[in-house]
């Protein structure tokens, strides 16, 4: 007999029992005794979540949602943008702030979890797009025309976000200033310009999917609703002629140039 032993307890994780009984001097041989641990030999399991699982971010610092468990506990973390450089130890909990590295691509995060026995689990990740830029674009009224003889005009809109999140949205105005609803964005759009002839100029400005908006692009149309002013005179403005063929003068003006003409006699 004696007050300690070392002992092997069965193999695999889980409760485990020792029992122990006892003999005296005499050969009684008493009733089993026991103790019950849990053998953990494993580290956590786990799971990490950039921003709730999203896509894209435009935002270096984001919210990682923790959720880890443990036979014996779940005791602490620590993270990495690398894999390889960690952040120290700290006490587990089910979310944290953390500032990915700056320049724009795929971002990975990477957690580990230790139990209280001091088990180290094994690497767990999410991935994130960062997106700092907003797109860059282009606007065509009438497909780049310089005049037009109507308020309702085609609008030809092209954008592109490099290797961002991609353009999720357009918006449009006739000043700048006053924008339209965002819309999703396409290459075509019906539009109406500012009524009185004159110079039009139309904005766009866009929208990526990490929610960065553009400056605006523009482009410029001149509207003009009304006829040429003119006149025409009958051989130079004779109140009278003895012969059917005449020559006709003709003077016109259009603050857009004059173009055509036509003639008839009723």
């Amino acid at each position: 007999y004696g007050s300690t032993k070392a002992w092997a307890l069965d193999s695999a994780d889980g409760t485990k029992t020792v029992f122990v009984r006892f003999k005296d001097n005499a050969g009684n041989v008493s009733s089993s005794f026991s103790d019950t641990v849990v053998l953990d030999t494993s580290g956590p399991s786990g799971s990490v979540l950039i921003n709730a699982g999203a896509a894209f971010t435009k935002e270096t610092n984001v919210t990682l949602t923790l959720s880890a468990s443990d036979g014996a506990g779940v005791a602490q973390m620590r993270f990495s943008n690398d894999g390889a450089s960690w952040s120290g130890w700290e006490s587990y909990g089910a979310s944290k702030t953390w500032g990915l590295p700056l320049t724009d691509g795929l971002k990975t995060v990477y957690v580990q979890f230790k139990d209280m026995l001091g088990n180290v689990s094994e690497v767990f990740s999410d991935t994130i797009l960062l997106d700092t830029s907003p797109p860059s674009g282009t606007v065509m009224i009438e497909g780049g025309a310089i005049h037009t003889g109507t308020t309702s005009v085609t609008l030809t809109v092209s954008a592109s976000d490099g290797s961002g999140s991609g353009v999720s949205e357009m918006a449009f105005g006739n000043d700048g200033s006053t924008w339209s609803s965002w819309e999703a964005y396409g290459s075509s759009k019906a539009w109406t310009l500012d009524s009185g002839d004159g110079t039009k100029t139309v904005f766009v400005r866009f929208k990526d999917n990490a929610g960065n908006v553009s400056s605006s692009f523009s482009d410029t149309i001149v509207l003009d609703t009304s006829g040429p002013s003119g006149s025409v005179l009958i051989n130079g403005g004779a109140e009278a002629t003895n012969d059917t063929d005449v020559s006709l003068t003709l003077s016109a003006y259009d603050g857009l140039g004059v173009s055509e003409m036509r003639f008839s006699n009723d």
